[in-house]
């Protein structure tokens, strides 16, 4: 199962997200969550200790391309193996969840 949730800022989609992934993990489910947000406040959500969530390494730009689809649409795809990026960029938290940080902004105009 995959679930994205999306939507305008302040709406609720961080405490959504946490509290959906800790329940489904909580029922014996493997669950990966991602952040793409650039200011990434999930892991706090997820139980992570804040000190542990500022040490997360986030995904590198350079781990994505984008690539034209054959309707002229630009689509983001991984150039590494998905359990290479999960083994090297993720954290484990409460409940066995991974999560994974995408769109962290680490300075002045990377955002």
């Amino acid at each position: 199962m995959r679930v994205a949730i999306a939507g305008k800022g302040g709406t609720g989609k961080t405490t959504i997200s946490g509290t959906l992934a800790r329940v489904l993990a909580r029922q014996g489910r493997k669950v990966l969550a991602i952040d793409a947000d650039t200011t990434p406040n999930l892991a706090v959500t997820l139980g992570v200790p804040p000190e542990r969530a500022q040490e997360m390494l986030d995904l590198p730009r350079n781990m994505m391309e984008r690539q034209a689809q054959e309707d002229g649409t630009m689509k983001s795809v991984f150039i590494a193996n998905s359990d290479e990026i999960i083994s090297n960029y993720s954290a484990t938290g409460p409940d066995g969840i991974r999560l994974l940080v995408m769109g962290k902004v680490n300075h002045g105009g990377a955002g």
